[in-house]
């Protein structure tokens, strides 16, 4: 075997996929630059705990066309601005995603833990509205084994990492906590251990009425699902009209399965107003591979309803 050709080749490889990154930031660069816009925080009903789950779709040198990151970045805010959450949880956000949408949302404080020490490496982050929260604890974990320190296990093709906040409702006093998590996309140990891990997690902050929100990459029919929805409830099934589309879409590629993006509820102290999977394009445009989803929540101090 030739290894000489073989590290040539590795890194002609590289050099392509270089020049298609910087070739794809001089297309769109000032497409990006000229439609950036703020978030602007809107007026909410007072006890309203409005949530958005959006998997950004990392900064991905091979989306090529309009799916890549420069060209669909305001199309994302567009969606956030539309339904004016008050809590946000990233998947996928690499630094300079992070950055962007930071610089994007003023209204907004946010918390991030990368899940590795890679240059272009991903973190699960948190928003949340500076007006309505008072921040009272933040944490980062890894799924694995290990869960306090970087670390993989179970087959898992990638770093693992869940982030979560415990926030304080501003006007009422109460508080709730918030995880967000994305799962393995390969290893289906992986998917069912690692939600064992942030439900294990959970257990620490007792009768803390919880949200567990994120891409699962796992159906309504897996073990991971069920394992989640032994001691949660599926948000979207607590409405009266449920929606049940696909929300990895693949660009709208796919439209026959349903969804692994998802908020799970504690049965104790939320009730669910609404829930919806935001499918709005642009110009046939996706803003991710993936639809966002988001929910009205209330805490309560009973059963959820």
């Amino acid at each position: 075997m030739d290894f000489k050709k073989i590290l040539i080749g590795i890194l002609l490889l590289l050099l392509a996929a270089v020049l298609i990154f910087v070739g794809s930031m001089f297309f769109y660069y000032p497409h990006y630059l000229k439609n950036k816009t703020t978030v602007k925080a809107e007026d909410i009903s007072d006890g309203q705990i409005r949530v958005m789950s959006c998997n950004v779709r990392c900064l991905n040198p091979l989306d090529f066309g309009k799916k890549n990151w420069f060209y669909r970045a305001d199309l994302l805010l567009k969606n956030i601005q539309k339904n004016a959450p008050s809590v946000i949880g990233f998947q996928e956000a690499t630094k300079w995603q992070y950055s962007y949408l930071v610089d994007s949302m003023p209204d907004y404080d946010s918390v991030i833990t990368y899940r590795d020490k890679a240059f272009n490496s991903e973190g699960c982050p948190i928003f949340y509205r500076k007006d309505l929260y008072k921040l009272i604890d933040k944490n980062s974990f890894w799924l694995s084994e290990t869960p306090e320190e970087m670390s993989k296990d179970w087959g898992a093709a990638c770093y693992r990492i869940c982030s979560y906040v415990i926030l304080e409702e501003k006007t009422s006093g109460k508080q709730f906590v918030v995880f967000n998590t994305h799962l393995d996309h390969i290893s289906d140990e992986a998917r069912i251990k690692g939600i064992d891990v942030v439900l294990d997690k959970i257990e620490q902050f007792g009768s803390l009425p919880s949200v567990i929100m994120g891409d699962s990459n796992a159906y309504d029919d897996s073990e991971t699902y069920r394992r989640a929805t032994k001691n949660f409830l599926d948000a979207k099934y607590q409405t009266k009209n449920p929606m049940t589309g696909v929300t990895y879409q693949n660009w709208g590629e796919i439209t026959d399965r349903g969804s692994i993006d998802y908020f799970m509820i504690s049965k104790q102290g939320i009730k669910v107003d609404e829930y919806k999977i935001v499918t709005d394009t642009y110009d046939g445009v996706y803003p991710s591979d993936h639809f966002q989803i988001f929910t009205v929540l209330e805490l309560t101090d009973g059963k959820a309803e």
